[in-house]
């Protein structure tokens, strides 16, 4: 696998590409979010991962540029941060997934080989702001349209389950858990888990909904 990392905190990121290498992928490290979209079109990564702060420029800028560089080429946001507000960012710039810096290595290197393999990536949980009334009554309106097992599905998301988790727990085949949560996304008006978790959390929104 092809990695482009970039994150401007050295002894963070390159300890990362080390593990990474060790690993058998090829890594590149950039350090500065101008810098990014080179190295991806210098090096065509499988997957691309970056900060969302930089002393120079915004990491969520990137995002949407690597987006509309290379549609294909998933970016991950590994970030320090546990804002809900910067994953519902992350999930509006087209990331594909929001990974935190102080989850243990392996989880990080098990995201990586489910993004770069086209499979989902289990969300971290974060903690639940306090929405605004309106925002949340447009949530739950949209939350209203869906089935019992169409919250079922959000409620799972939400707790960082993956597709063929969910599908065990429902009893169900992955292909008919995929199809729910295609239905969930949909009346939810979103694209990606990403979003979907995002407009829940950032809406405070109870998990069982």
């Amino acid at each position: 696998m092809r990695v482009v990392l970039c994150d401007d905190h050295r002894l963070f990121v390159e300890p990362l590409a080390a593990a990474l290498t060790v690993r058998g992928h090829e890594v590149a490290v950039v350090h500065r979010p101008a810098d990014v979209v080179g190295a991806a079109e210098q090096h065509q990564p499988d997957v691309c991962v970056l900060d969302l702060r930089f002393p120079e420029g915004d990491g969520l800028d990137a995002v949407a540029a690597l987006r509309s560089w290379r549609p294909e080429c998933p970016v991950l946001v590994l970030s320090g941060s546990v804002d809900v507000r910067d994953l519902s960012a992350a999930a509006a710039a087209g990331a594909a997934g929001f990974l935190r810096k102080d989850q243990p290595i392996t989880a990080i290197f098990d995201a990586l080989d489910r993004i770069a393999a086209g499979r989902e990536v289990a969300l971290p949980p974060l903690p639940r702001p306090a929405a605004r009334s309106d925002e949340q009554v447009e949530v739950r309106r949209l939350v209203g349209h869906l089935t019992a097992r169409e919250r079922d599905v959000l409620r799972r998301l939400v707790e960082a389950e993956d597709t063929v988790v969910i599908a065990r727990a429902l009893g169900v085949a992955p292909s008919t858990a995929r199809t729910h949560l295609q239905n969930v996304l949909q009346k939810l008006g979103v694209h990606t888990r990403l979003q979907a978790v995002a407009l829940v959390v950032s809406a405070g929104l109870d998990v069982e909904l």
